[in-house]
């Protein structure tokens, strides 16, 4: 049996771009931290101070509950219980209120241990939320099919917003492949597309994956079926030369999503001096092979 019972609802799965719905998923107390780290800051301080006040008015409606159990304190007023506890669950004690009865201090303790797990809690969530790695990786908007040679291939490519390198780059280039089973059943699968530089030992500037597209290739017979479902996703990861962490980055590109006969713009500009410099406002621009001669970068 499970520690804590859990709850069926729909949950949402982004895929890089790839919205699924999972109907029917369950979770269960241990899930909460996940769902409080995947709140934006603004929610989750929202969160986090109707928490304490909900607490704290709690507590504040069982002091005022109990005449005399704090002194200084006018019968059975909520904002003095309400004040009282918020000094007391942030360990302030301006020495104004103080429990005056066994009863009362028996509560003042339960909510101090109430206080300690809280602020540890709350504590905690915020140094994960600042220390979580962070997708610095920017993805083109398309992927061209083209000619190099004789050789036809498939090229994304992606560029690193931070002025750290990224050591150990790893990609992972998949297509969404239709499996049809002998007794005519379908199911769909994720299947590899091999790249010809599937790693990267410091991608400082920008990075173009390549997959040839050859007889082999699973994702030839989809792209050349315009009625196929096309799917195409690529995820990254690699170490933060700065921050001692991984780093990883996902995006998904439909049919839409893909320029046949067409090639990316030059991003890098060599200068006299030596230097070398990247044109990040050109990540998307492509042109066609068919029609346009290469830009000049």
């Amino acid at each position: 049996m499970p520690r804590f019972a859990k709850h069926v609802r729909r949950q949402r799965v982004d895929l890089g771009g790839l919205i699924a719905v999972r109907h029917g998923a369950t979770w269960g107390a241990g899930d909460i931290y996940y769902e409080l780290m995947e709140l934006t800051w603004p929610a989750f301080v929202a969160a986090a101070a109707t928490f304490f006040l909900l607490v704290n008015l709690g507590f504040g409606a069982l002091y005022a509950s109990l005449p005399g159990a704090i002194s200084n304190a006018a019968p059975g007023s909520l904002a003095d219980g309400f004040f009282f506890s918020v000094e007391t669950l942030a360990t302030v004690g301006y020495g104004e209120m103080a429990p005056a009865s066994h009863l009362g201090h028996a509560i003042a303790v339960v909510e101090i241990i109430t206080g300690i797990f809280l602020t540890a809690t709350i504590t905690g969530l915020i140094f994960a939320r600042f220390a979580r790695p962070r997708d610095s990786l920017v993805f083109s908007n398309w992927v061209v099919v083209t000619m190099i040679g004789d050789r036809r291939v498939a090229m994304l490519r992606l560029a690193g917003m931070r002025s750290r390198p990224i050591a150990a780059a790893s990609a992972q280039f998949q297509v969404l492949e239709t499996v049809v089973l002998p007794t005519g059943k379908q199911y769909r699968r994720f299947v590899d597309l091999p790249l010809l530089n599937q790693r990267n030992a410091m991608m400082a500037i920008a990075w173009t994956l390549v997959h040839v597209i050859d007889d082999a290739s699973p994702l030839k017979p989809i792209l050349d079926d315009p009625d196929a479902i096309l799917r195409l996703l690529v995820t990254v990861s690699g170490l933060d030369t700065l921050l001692s962490n991984q780093t990883f980055g996902a995006h998904m590109y439909t049919r839409e999503d893909v320029r046949h006969d067409h090639d990316f713009v030059d991003m890098l500009d060599n200068r006299d001096n030596g230097t070398i410099h990247i044109d990040l406002t050109r990540l998307h621009d492509t042109y066609s092979t068919l029609t346009e001669t290469a830009p000049a970068a």
